[in-house]
C-alpha cells in the first residue's frame, strides 16, 4: 500500500511574516521527517504548521499521508478530505483517500475515489492497479481486468499490475494466464504476498499438493493472519491426504475470520472424506448460513445426506443446488448419483448428460460422467 507525499516548498503561498516563516519552517521538517522515515514526527510537525496556518490545504494532505503512515486512518481521512475541498481536482489526493478508505475496510468508497482519480488523470498507472486490485478482492473480476490491463498499457514494467491480473486468471481458473503474469510479477517482487497466493492457488487447482503447500506456506510467513492462505493450506493438506493437519488449518482460518463460507465448505469436504458425516453436515450448514446461496455447500450437504441415506434431504439440497449452479457439471454429476441409488434411472440419465455436455476443460468430471452413463441399464 503506497499514497504520496507532496512536494517539500510552499513558499509561493506564504506571505513574508514570522508566522509564514514558521508555518514553512515545520512543514518543510515534516517533510523531511516523512522522507527520513520517522512519519511520528512528521504529524508533530506538520500539527505545528497548521497552528500557524490552519488553512494550508499542502500541510493537511501530508498530515493525511502521515497519519495513514502510523496506521490512524480516521485522522488520515479528516486531513486529506480538508485538503480535498480546496483542490477537488487533485488525482493524487483522491488516490491517498481511496487507499485509507481500503485500509479501513471501505470498498465502496475507495471505489469511488479511485474512478474519481481515474477520471481526472486517465495514465494514473498506480490507480488503475489498485482499483484494479480492489475489484478482485471483491469479485468483481471482468471490471478488474479491465483496468488491470490499462494499468500495464500504460507501463508496461509496473510489475504489481502483473501480480494483480495473475490473482485475477487465478481465481476464475485460467490457470496458463494465471501462471505467465504471477512469475512475470514476482520477478521484481519475490516477496509479493498476492504473487505467492495467486501461484498457490494455480498449484491448487491443478491438483499440486506440495507445491500449493510451500507457496501457502510463504504467504504465512508473510501474513500470519491470514485466513485465506490457512483455508488454502488447508485444502491442500486434504489433498494430499493430510487430514489432522488439515483440520488444524482450517480451523485456524475460521478462527482468524469467522464468517467464511469458504473455509466451512472446505471443512465439510474434509470430513466427508473421513466419513464423518454428522459434522460434515454440521459444516456445510454452517457455510449455507453465511452465504445462502452457496451452490457448493448445498451439493456437499446433498452428498453427506445421500451418505447416510436420507435421501429426502440429499434431494431437496441438490434440487437448491442447481437452482443457484444448475450448469454446475460436478453437481449434476452428484445429482445424477442421487438419482441412480433410488433406481430414478431417467432423471440420473438426464443429469450425466448435462454433467458431460457442461464439463468444459475439466477431464476429470467428462470421465466420471461419461462412465456413469456407460454403467446405468439401457
Amino acid at each position: 500500500m503506497r499514497i504520496f507525499l507532496l512536494p517539500f516548498f510552499l513558499a509561493a503561498s506564504f506571505l513574508f511574516s514570522s508566522c509564514r516563516d514558521m508555518a514553512l519552517e515545520y512543514y518543510n521538517q515534516g517533510v523531511d521527517a516523512m522522507q527520513n522515515n520517522r512519519p511520528e514526527q512528521a504529524v508533530d510537525f506538520f500539527e505545528k504548521s497548521l497552528s500557524y496556518r490552519r488553512d494550508d490545504a499542502d500541510a493537511h494532505a501530508n498530515l493525511g499521508v502521515a497519519y495513514f503512515t502510523i496506521g490512524d486512518y480516521a485522522d488520515a481521512v479528516e486531513h486529506l478530505k480538508v485538503a480535498l475541498d480546496a483542490n477537488p481536482n487533485d488525482p493524487i489526493l483522491r488516490f491517498n483517500l481511496a487507499e485509507t478508505y481500503v485500509e479501513m475496510g471501505s470498498p465502496q468508497l475507495a471505489a469511488r475515489e479511485y474512478e474519481a482519480a481515474i477520471h481526472l488523470q486517465k495514465d494514473f498507472d498506480e490507480a488503475l492497479a489498485a482499483y484494479g486490485k480492489l475489484l478482485v478482492q471483491n469479485g468483481r473480476y471482468e471490471g478488474a481486468e479491465e483496468y488491470l490491463v490499462q494499468a500495464i498499457t500504460v507501463k508496461p514494467s509496473y510489475e504489481k499490475a502483473y501480480v494483480y491480473l495473475g490473482l485475477l486468471y487465478a481465481r476464475t481458473g485460467k490457470l496458463h494466464q494465471a501462471t505467465y503474469y504471477l512469475y512475470r510479477g514476482l520477478q521484481s517482487d519475490p516477496n509479493s504476498v498476492d504473487g505467492h497466493m495467486g501461484l498457490a492457488m494455480v498449484f491448487l487447482q491443478r491438483e499440486l499438493y506440495d507445491d500449493a503447500m510451500t507457496e501457502y506456506g510463504k504467504v504465512i510467513l508473510r501474513d500470519s493472519n491470514n485466513a485465506e492462505a490457512f483455508m488454502g493450506l488447508g485444502r491442500a493438506q486434504a489433498g494430499r491426504a493430510q487430514p489432522v493437519q488439515a483440520e488444524r488449518s482450517l480451523l485456524r482460518a475460521l478462527e482468524l475470520q469467522p464468517e467464511y463460507p469458504e473455509a466451512y465448505l472446505a471443512l465439510g469436504d474434509l470430513r466427508v472424506e473421513q466419513e464423518d458425516y454428522a459434522a460434515a453436515i454440521a459444516s456445510y450448514r454452517m457455510a449455507i448460513q453465511q452465504r445462502d446461496d452457496y451452490a457448493a455447500a448445498y451439493a456437499g450437504l446433498g452428498r453427506a445426506f445421500a451418505a447416510v441415506e436420507d435421501f429426502d434431504e440429499a434431494t431437496e439440497s441438490f434440487q437448491k443446488a442447481l437452482a443457484v449452479a444448475p450448469n454446475d457439471p460436478w453437481i449434476l454429476y452428484y445429482a445424477g448419483q442421487l438419482y441412480r441409488i433410488e433406481d430414478q434411472y431417467q432423471k440420473a440419465r438426464e443429469h450425466f448428460t448435462k454433467s458431460l455436455a457442461n464439463a468444459g476443460s475439466d477431464e476429470k468430471v467428462k470421465a466420471q460422467a461419461a462412465k456413469a452413463l456407460e454403467s446405468l441399464p439401457r
